[in-house]
C-alpha cells in the first residue's frame, strides 16, 4: 500500500483499485479531528483500513468525511464507513446529500453507464444516515478542531461539486474539477462523463480556483501537484479542445461511432507518451473516452 504525506499534515491513501495503483486516492486530514477527503469507493474500504493501520489510525479515528461530490468512486464508501463508525459526520453539498441517504437513483444511473460491472468496479454501496450528514451550499467554513475547511460551490463536472481549501496546508482538494494526473506526468486529461458537465460553470470553477492560490492542487485521481498554474492552465486547455472537438463532429453529421473514434484518436494523441500500464491506469482514472464523448455530446444537445 503506497502511502505519503504531501501538504504538512495531509496524508495520502493509495487505495488500489481494482489492484492498480495511482488510480483513486483518499486524503486524511490529521489533526485533533481526523478527517477523510473523498474515501472512495466501496469496493475499496478494506485497502482504506489497512493504510490507516499503517499509520496505526483506523475508522474509529476518523471524525468527518469531506466530500468534494457524490460519485461512486469518490463517496461511495461513506454508507460503509458509518456503520463501522457512526459518530462520523459526512459534509456534502446539498444537492448531493439525499444520494448519499438514499443511493438507489445514483446506483441507478451509474449502472447506465457501467452495466453488469457496477459492483465490481465500484463495491456495495448502502445508504448513510441523515442525521449524520451536514449539507452545504458553498461559502461555509468548517472547523475541524484546529484546522479550518472552506467550502466552494464549484460546478462543472457535477452541479452538486464542492472545492474545499485547507487554510492550515495552503491545498485545494479539488474533485474532478481539475481532471486527471498521473504522478510524475506534466500533463492532465479532462473528465466529462453525463449527465451534468457545464462547460462554462466549469471555466468559472477553474477560474474560482486560481483565485484561491492554492500552493497544492489535490486530485482524487491521482495524487497532490504543486505546479499549480501549469496544471489549471493544462486542464482548461484540453477541456475546451475536447468539448470543441465534439461540438465539430455533432455539427458535422458523422455518425455517432465516428465520432467517439475522432475524440479517442485526440485522446491517444495526448497520452501517446505514455507507458501502456501507464494508458490502462489513465483510462480507468477517468473513465473510457466514449463516456467523456456522452457528458460533452449531452452538454452540446442541451445547449441546442
Amino acid at each position: 500500500m503506497n502511502t505519503r504525506t504531501y501538504p504538512e499534515g495531509v496524508l495520502i491513501l493509495d487505495t488500489h483499485h481494482m489492484g492498480r495503483p495511482h488510480v483513486v486516492a483518499t486524503y486524511v486530514l490529521l489533526g485533533d479531528e481526523p478527517a477523510l477527503v473523498d474515501p472512495g469507493p466501496a469496493g475499496t474500504l478494506p485497502n482504506v483500513e489497512a493504510a490507516l493501520a499503517q499509520h496505526d489510525m483506523s475508522l474509529a479515528d476518523i471524525r468527518h468525511i469531506v466530500v468534494t461530490h457524490i460519485h461512486l468512486d469518490h463517496a461511495g464508501a461513506s454508507g460503509l464507513i458509518l456503520e463501522r463508525n457512526p459518530n462520523i459526520r459526512i459534509h456534502v453539498h446539498e444537492r448531493g446529500a439525499p444520494h448519499l441517504i438514499d443511493p438507489s437513483r445514483l446506483i441507478k444511473s451509474a449502472g447506465q453507464l457501467w452495466g453488469d460491472q457496477l459492483e465490481t468496479l465500484w463495491g456495495r454501496t448502502v445508504p448513510a444516515p441523515a442525521a449524520a450528514i451536514e449539507t452545504l451550499v458553498g461559502g461555509e467554513r468548517l472547523r475541524l478542531g484546529g484546522r479550518m475547511l472552506c467550502a466552494y460551490d464549484a460546478p462543472g463536472h457535477a452541479r452538486h461539486h464542492l472545492v474545499w481549501y485547507d487554510e492550515q496546508s495552503g491545498a485545494a482538494f479539488v474533485g474532478d474539477n481539475t481532471g486527471v494526473r498521473l504522478p510524475l506526468e506534466r500533463f492532465t486529461r479532462p473528465a466529462t462523463p453525463p449527465p451534468e458537465v457545464d462547460i462554462e460553470a466549469w471555466l468559472s470553477t477553474l477560474d474560482m480556483i486560481a483565485a484561491l492560490n492554492p500552493q497544492w492542487i489535490m486530485l482524487t485521481h491521482f495524487g497532490a501537484y504543486n505546479d499549480v498554474t501549469f496544471h489549471l492552465a493544462d486542464v482548461r486547455e484540453r477541456l475546451l479542445r475536447w468539448a470543441e472537438l465534439v461540438r465539430q463532429g455533432m455539427a458535422s453529421g458523422a455518425s455517432e461511432a465516428a465520432q467517439i473514434a475522432a475524440l479517442e484518436a485526440q485522446a491517444h494523441k495526448e497520452s501517446a507518451h505514455l507507458s501502456a500500464e501507464d494508458q490502462a491506469a489513465l483510462t480507468q482514472q477517468s473513465g473510457e473516452v466514449e463516456l467523456s464523448w456522452r457528458g460533452l455530446a449531452r452538454y452540446w444537445a442541451k445547449r441546442a
